[in-house]
């Protein structure tokens, strides 16, 4: 670009952009942003800003960026998103405008292929199922001619191949710089591209994980990239607690001991050694079964999050436990003795360790700043136990804020109410950001009081009523006879999902899909096919889709998205709120609560063409004192209580 050429030229109504792209639409929300943007970068500091829907804030935070020079770090949290901005966004912007500018991706460690571990599985396959064998031969012919060994490259293979997992660049499974395919390993080229770039994309999974491995020593790929910009920000506190704490996940057991017997089947080895490990990783299998079986019995409801606390498990559990460390303790000094010195075999002797500290860790719970849950699957291998940090705000304010020159924080969903005001301080306190932060709200330039309307029926059971799924049931089926279909159902339980999915599929007359059924991206894309389709889904459903025009009409939201009060992590925080004399359900639970219902709305009314009606079946948004936050959280439209009272012109099909 030429020199001389500033954010306010680029964006103008006669700008650097509109020349470049043809209908390009100025807007003055997006301007707003992209010279705040600029000017964080220019001082450098922290930028919180909430950037509604249609503000075009992908491109407000890119210009500035690549203007700036700055090696820069772009983290999402949905793959849509990082889809959008590399296929989509950035594209335009490079050819048109950065031709210079480098620009790469990079993915976790399970997207790549890893040459030892494939030329392992070679030599001595095992496949799940006879469909999965067929493939093999095209797998093998696919990683003989690869360039980069990412896996999206091979998008014949079926999302749930489980021979991949024998095949991937495994972050504890990796041998590094002593691995015979060093020189060529995928995983290291691409991170050795990364580093060369200007503008770097990755998900906040991958961010954190890099930066705890980083803090413990190992790279320095994100301490090169002095700015950082944070998309989808309202996800930064839960993900980055993911990394900050521990984890015994049982099917890494399991990975394990396959890794040993599969290492058995190449060196020539005393058939001692053979034998004792053998023994031991039979051991271990069945002793991970008896620990799953043991926590699966402490609890009725799989799949959920449950509090972790060994003082309430029974003796049986303990036992199985204590078996199970002793057993992984022995494979490590079988190991050790091994007569080989190979990497291969020091690498399952240090993740032996690893699983015996980790579990030692939390079996203890001597760290009274984090707090310990467990999840369990219907089947062995399927738990893990996490302990996760009760407050991430210290981590982030040490580790992010202080180290990077500039930090933007953006969404469409960080801003809460208070006063009748936008109020940024539930994420200031959550994420920990410097008191010099700046912030900027920018309202969504959709005209919402005439493309949208919130309907809440009254009178209407409370959703602790036990006619509570019947009504609604019964509501939503005139509400979707009257909008032909074109609704997206969104439910904080899949119980009150499956029961209200139950009550309506046989009676709507128009094609009904329900979460589970299929994978989601064949749901979404059936969804917007058939315009008159109705979709019910639980949360992963409430964010990172995009359905604009006539396919969404009505977006349905059972009650308000309060988390559940006994989940773990919930409970621990609002325990410690109020041990310090904070009004937690204010300060914590409501907050989050709010976020979420706005994340529900957002999508309903997609581009200025779109219009809708957001329908609430929970009440207490009424009745309740804590009701008026949520719905000023909202942006203005009409608020109905009768169906015959929705504006005709948003219903109708045209």
């Amino acid at each position: 670009m030429a020199e001389g050429v500033t954010v306010e030229s680029f964006f103008a109504p006669d700008g650097v952009l509109a020349a470049g792209i043809p209908r390009f639409e100025h807007r003055p929300s997006q301007v707003r942003m992209a010279a705040a943007v600029w000017d964080i970068f220019r001082d450098s500091g922290c930028l919180m800003v909430e950037a509604g829907t249609g503000t075009g804030k992908t491109f407000a935070y890119l210009v500035p960026a690549l203007l700036s020079g700055r090696k820069t770090v772009i983290s999402t949290a949905t793959k849509a998103l990082q889809d959008q901005i590399l296929d989509h966004d950035l594209p335009v912007l490079i050819r048109r405008f950065f031709p210079k500018a480098r620009v790469r991706s990079l993915k976790g460690r399970k997207n790549y292929l890893c040459l030892r571990r494939f030329k392992e599985f070679a030599y001595q396959p095992s496949f799940w199922s006879r469909e999965e064998a067929s493939l093999f031969g095209a797998l093998h012919e696919w990683a003989a001619r690869t360039k980069t060994g990412d896996r999206s490259e091979a998008d014949w293979l079926p999302d749930h191949y489980q021979a991949w997992n024998d095949i991937t660049a495994a972050a504890d499974q990796c041998l590094a710089a002593q691995c015979p395919h060093y020189g060529d390993c995928f995983v290291q080229k691409s991170r050795l591209e990364a580093a060369r770039a200007d503008l770097l994309i990755l998900n906040h999974h991958l961010f954190f994980a890099t930066l705890t491995v980083e803090e413990r020593g190992s790279g320095d790929l994100l301490s090169s990239f002095p700015a950082v910009i944070f998309d989808e920000a309202h996800h930064v506190e839960d993900v980055a607690g993911l990394y900050f704490g521990l984890e015994f996940a049982g099917w890494t057991v399991t990975d394990l001991c396959r890794d040993v017997l599969r290492a058995m089947a190449h060196p020539k080895l005393p058939a001692t050694f053979r034998s004792e490990c053998a023994a031991s990783c039979e051991r271990i299998s069945q002793l991970i079964k008896e620990v799953h079986k043991r926590l699966a019995a402490s609890t009725p409801i799989p799949a959920v999050r449950h509090r972790f606390d060994p003082g309430a498990m029974p003796s049986s559990f303990h036992e199985a436990v204590g078996q199970l460390r002793d057993a992984l303790e022995n494979l490590g000094r079988t190991l050790q003795g091994s007569s080989s010195s190979s990497a291969l075999w020091e690498s399952l002797e240090t993740r032996c360790g690893s699983l015996v500290w980790k579990l030692d860790e939390l079996t203890a719970q001597g760290d009274p700043h984090l707090t310990y849950w467990f999840e369990i699957g219907a089947h062995a291998p399927g738990f893990v136990l996490r302990a996760t940090p009760l407050e991430i705000a210290p981590i982030l304010s040490e580790k992010v804020f202080a180290k990077k020159e500039t930090v933007v924080l953006a969404s469409a969903t960080l801003a809460t109410v208070e006063q009748k005001r936008p109020s940024f301080r539930y994420v200031r306190e959550r994420l920990g950001t410097p008191e010099n932060c700046r912030e900027l709200f920018v309202p969504s330039p959709f005209d919402f009081r005439h493309q949208a309307a919130l309907y809440i029926p009254t009178p209407f059971p409370m959703p602790n009523d036990p006619r509570f799924c019947h009504a609604m049931a019964e509501e939503a089926f005139q509400i979707m006879n009257k909008t032909q279909g074109r609704a997206l159902f969104l439910f904080t339980s899949y119980r009150h999902m499956h029961e209200t999915h139950r009550l309506l599929a046989e009676r709507l007359p128009f094609p009904v899909l329900c979460q589970g059924e299929k994978p989601k991206r064949k749901l979404l894309f059936e969804f917007k096919e058939n315009i008159h389709s109705v979709l019910f889904a639980t949360y992963s459903f409430w964010e990172g889709i995009d359905v604009p025009g006539q396919a969404l009409t009505c977006v349905l939201i059972d009650k308000l998205p309060f988390e559940v009060p006994n989940d773990p992590i919930t409970a621990s925080r609002v325990e410690r709120l109020s041990q310090a004399g904070e009004n937690a359900f204010y300060r914590y639970q409501v907050p989050r609560a709010v976020l979420q219902l706005k994340q529900g709305f957002g999508r309903l009314i997609r581009s200025r063409q779109d219009k809708g009606v957001l329908v609430l079946f929970d009440t207490r948004v009424l009745s309740k004192p804590y009701g008026r936050i949520f719905l000023e959280s909202l942006p203005p439209m009409p608020l109905v209580h009768r169906l015959d009272s929705l504006p005709e012109h948003l219903v109708a099909v045209d």
